[in-house]
Formats: C-alpha cells, structure tokens, sequence
C-alpha cells in the first residue's frame, strides 16, 4: 500500500487536524504535499473539497497582504 492510500483511507477529521498541525507548525511542505493528495482525489475515494482545505489555509496562515 502506498502511502497516498493510507492519507486516503484516514479518517476525515485525522486529515484535516493533520492539515491543521502542519500550518500550526509552520511546515509548509507537509500542508501542500497532504493538501495536493487530498485535492487530486475524488471526495469519494477520500478526497477532501477545495473549500475545506482552503478555510484552513485561511485559519492558520495570514498572507503579508491580509495583515494590516
């Protein structure tokens, strides 16, 4: 099994905390590798919305436009 399966066999809230974490740890690179894997799949296969993974993005990190 790859590890591509296994993100997309978690269950939906253990890939969303983990998005979570990445961006609470400032790890950039394990956001948008996870985020790219749950984006390219079908929600049906365990796939997550474009909504969900951007309300995330949004929630942990601020763009140096956004910051006043």
């Amino acid at each position: 099994m790859q590890i591509k399966e296994v993100i997309l066999n978690l269950p939906y809230q253990i890939k969303i905390d983990t998005l979570e974490d990445a961006l609470k740890e400032d790890n950039f690179g394990v956001f948008f590798g996870l985020s790219k894997i749950l984006l390219d799949a079908p929600l049906s296969e365990g796939g997550v919305s474009t909504e969900d993974i951007e309300d995330i993005r949004k929630k942990y990190y601020k763009d140096e436009k956004t910051i006043k």
